[in-house]
């Protein structure tokens, strides 16, 4: 970088790609603030507007951009004839285009390679896998030796079924859904929807309800790469070894339909993204192959730190046991002169008592108020 002072006052700034920036009269903007904002213009969109969680916080950056960008110029002239908004009609007609070719190829690629059987045994694969790693989690802190050797046994199980379908399945990354879009193309869209539709929103709702907590662990939370990314759901992939999953878009299933039967017989289950662990739903049926001893305090003490500050239970806070005010002396009724016999020895030895009446005809001593 390179920033000259011309004899006009003039501040010039050469950009990493070497065009000369001069700033206009009257521009406040340091040179250090027009390169970070044309750093920050070729940045990925998730990168950017990662922690843009307030609302409308993307309009307000994005005027702040352009504000100082607006000071600067760069000697660029628009050609003879130059028309702004016929060049942003023709941006958006060429867009549109583009757009629908692409939807035009993936409909004829899903024509050709859509098989659903295959998506089938890839969600299964998936979801097999999400057991096996779910069982290495139990594992590595089991509540009894019964539980361990049952962990592991699933564990063993799981993994030799998953080796075995990734072998007749292939190469799961080359099966195609019934829209005409691979895993990796999901992946990067769910990403985007992870961060606008679940994590902006999250962050909101924690802040307005001061959860300071699990607001502070989610924004610790950094970007994770869309390769990282369930193309399922939209959570990462690693979520669903956890049991966790974020299907924002799913809706209810349709009346009548097989779905909708299913999921009123195994609470849960349409819940849950196909591609994560099964483990919950078995829990909850009470399968025969459900972990002994297993429950939600397990289940939240084997969750990484983050996920554990933003999806665990808060600790139930135990009951403070009722302190009831008790009086500094009982005389229970009797003989008249046994009572004032004691209430003289109580007047010694508290003077400035109050005297109630109390249950069964006794009375009763208590500080003065």
């Amino acid at each position: 970088m390179a920033v000259h002072l011309a004899k006009t006052d003039a501040l010039t700034v050469q950009a990493p790609n070497g065009v000369l920036w001069t700033r206009k009269p009257g521009g406040r903007s340091s040179a250090g603030d027009l390169l970070r904002e044309l750093a920050d213009l070729v940045k990925d969109h998730i990168e950017r507007e990662w922690d843009w969680w307030e609302e409308g916080r993307r309009d307000k950056e994005h005027e702040r951009q352009w504000a100082v960008l607006a000071e600067w110029d760069n000697g660029a002239k628009d050609p003879p004839g130059f028309d702004p908004d016929a060049v942003a009609k023709a941006c958006m007609e060429d867009f549109d285009r583009r757009m629908e070719e692409q939807r035009r190829e993936r409909k004829a690629l899903a024509a050709e390679r859509y098989d659903k059987e295959r998506e089938s045994m890839r969600l299964r694969m998936l979801a097999v896998e999400a057991d096996a790693a779910f069982f290495g989690h139990v594992l590595e802190r089991p509540a009894t030796t019964v539980q361990r050797d049952k962990a592991e046994q699933r564990m063993e199980q799981q993994r030799a079924v998953a080796v075995t379908m990734r072998e007749q399945l292939g190469d799961p990354e080359a099966v195609v859904d019934r829209n005409g879009f691979f895993p990796e193309q999901r992946r990067e869209m769910n990403l985007s929807s992870h961060m606008s539709v679940w994590r902006h929103p999250m962050l909101r709702g924690l802040h307005e309800s001061k959860q300071g907590k699990r607001f502070n662990a989610l924004m610790a939370m950094r970007p994770v790469n869309s390769a990282a990314m369930c193309s399922e759901c939209q959570a990462p992939s690693h979520w669903h070894s956890y049991g966790l999953s974020l299907c924002l878009f799913r809706g209810q299933p349709e009346p009548g339909s097989q779905a909708e039967t299913i999921a009123r017989l195994m609470p849960g289950w349409w819940d849950r993204c196909f591609a994560c662990t099964a483990y919950q739903i078995e829990h909850v049926w009470g399968a025969s192959s459900a972990l002994p001893d297993f429950d939600g305090e397990q289940w939240a003490a084997m969750l990484p730190p983050t996920l554990k500050a933003i999806f665990a239970p808060d600790p139930s806070k135990p009951r403070q046991p009722v302190v009831r005010p008790k009086p500094l002396a009982v005389i229970k009724a009797g003989a008249i002169e046994e009572v004032m016999a004691k209430l003289a020895e109580a007047k010694a030895q508290f003077p400035d008592a109050v005297l109630r009446s109390g249950r069964h005809g006794s009375w009763e001593l208590w500080p003065p108020a």
